[in-house]
């Protein structure tokens, strides 16, 4: 097997801060490992604008190692939309140093991979592999994340597995993807996909362009876990310094609600999934990030048990309680990118269900507000859960510090992120709720599924 690997596309859009069991405590709250003692934690800024902070506990058998550029699909525009799903895809084409047989080869006999994602605000190269072999893969990480080279040839031989993977993408996560399409205009909007009709007319000179724009040094930031702190330093330094000077503020391509309806339909009869969300925030403001994770929890974002199968999975109240059979899922999400986010409810349902759960879906949105005190406590404590009873791996809690390299923001362990979560007060979390649900005249539905069996009136749904 291929050990030089990409994460499948359609996981894109769910990373970050979303408020899935993985992702609970924004900001990547990278969750300690209690079998290897304490973390320690390295920061610094480096000469070439590269935000670090690396993670080292004591006897790790693994360690990983992330690259993350601020140059997610947000900032794609005219020929180069679709470039960040180019680069997810063709990631283990021949770069400047080595070939694609000599990448896969060394990672496999090495016992290391290489994964990359992406999504809106940023794209992510990650390096696993053990602590010993660090010294020796590390430059295939350099190959790959800073020192591209498209090749036309190769761009082509890529264009039939770009065209697969949008007939792969799973239903939840495409109605993720067009959730946000719908909610935003502008930069936002762009989706984490290449569309069907631009894949053929993709060049190797729009990909270059893309890449020289916004993948630099003072965009990038660099986590670590498992490796000392001096030697990620070290590695760091080697990537190209691009930066011009005087360095600015990164700025975004501007981005506006707009409360729009989007829809994929996969025929008659079909399960359906529904999204509909309002404008959320970013994650510059902690407690305010904190607060809409807060009323995430509280409205149930997943399961209270783990079973075999879907159907031995009782939901989380009060969204749960409206499930009437094993088929029907409603849960809360909450994904936040750097000046904005998205909140919503998420419907999984059979098409002849699907038009009462959208209805029910949004009426809960709007009476937000109405949470009450013991269902924001429940909300605290399942969020605290969460936290403790992270085990993500590796590849997880780097990328988590790049991203809180890439914010700079700080939340070291689940100690930590739950002493934050204990600063909001209920008063600011009703504050929050009644926020978001004063803004359901700028709800968003997408549906994937049967759209015949969904209201196309979003004035409807908002006026329910």
């Amino acid at each position: 097997m291929n050990k030089l690997r990409l994460i499948s596309p359609q996981f894109s859009t769910l990373r970050a801060f979303s408020t899935s069991p993985s992702r609970q405590a924004s900001l990547g709250a990278c969750g300690m490992k209690p079998d290897y003692g304490p973390l320690e934690i390295g920061r610094c800024t480096l000469r070439n604008g590269i935000q670090l902070v690396s993670a080292r506990p004591f006897g790790a058998p693994m360690a990983a190692c992330t690259i993350l550029y601020q140059s997610g699909s947000r900032f794609e525009y005219d020929d180069q939309l679709g470039a960040t799903h180019f680069l997810r895809t063709c990631s283990n084409t021949a770069g400047c140093s080595y070939t694609t047989f000599s990448k896969t080869r060394v990672l496999q006999q090495l016992g290391s991979y290489i994964t990359v994602n992406s999504d809106r605000q940023s794209v992510a190269f990650t390096l696993r592999c053990p602590v010993p072999a660090f010294h020796d893969v590390k430059y295939y990480l350099l190959d790959i994340a800073a020192r591209t080279c498209f090749r036309q040839h190769e761009i082509d031989a890529y264009k039939p597995q770009l065209k697969r993977d949008l007939q792969n993408i799973h239903p939840e996560v495409l109605v993720m993807d067009l959730i946000q399409k719908a909610c935003w205009g502008g930069g936002l909007n762009n989706s984490v996909f290449c569309e069907k009709e631009r894949i053929d007319s993709m060049s190797s000179t729009e990909l270059d362009v893309f890449s020289a724009l916004h993948m630099r040094s003072d965009t990038c930031a660099v986590g670590s876990y498992g490796l000392p702190h001096d030697e990620v330093m070290a590695f760091a330094e080697m990537i190209e310094y691009k930066r011009e000077l005087p360095v600015s503020p990164r700025c975004y391509p501007p981005s506006f609600a707009r409360g729009g309806f989007e829809y994929h339909d996969l025929g008659p009869d079909s399960d359906t999934w529904i999204a509909v969300a309002v404008p959320g925030c970013g994650n510059t403001d902690l407690p305010c990030l904190m607060s809409h994770n807060i009323i995430a929890s509280a409205c149930g974002t997943g399961n209270n048990s783990r079973g075999q199968h879907d159907e031995d999975r009782v939901p989380q109240p009060p969204l749960g309680g409206y499930a009437t059979d094993v088929s029907t899922m409603f849960r809360a999400f909450n994904i936040s990118y750097a000046d904005s986010g998205v909140f919503g409810i998420l419907v999984k349902t059979r098409s002849c269900n699907a038009c009462s759960a959208a209805l029910i879906a949004a009426s809960f949105l709007k009476k937000l507000g109405e949470l009450t005190a013991y269902q924001i406590c429940i909300g605290k404590q399942r969020l605290k859960l969460d936290i403790a009873l992270q085990e993500e791996d590796c590849v997880s809690i780097s990328e988590g510090m790049a991203l809180q390299a890439a914010c700079c923001a700080r939340l070291d362990n689940a100690y930590e992120t739950i002493k934050l979560l204990n600063t909001v007060t209920d008063q600011e979390v009703f504050a929050t709720a009644k926020c978001l649900a004063s803004k359901c005249n700028k709800m968003a539905v997408a549906v994937v599924g049967d759209v015949q069996a969904v209201s196309h009136d979003r004035e409807l749904l908002c006026a329910c």
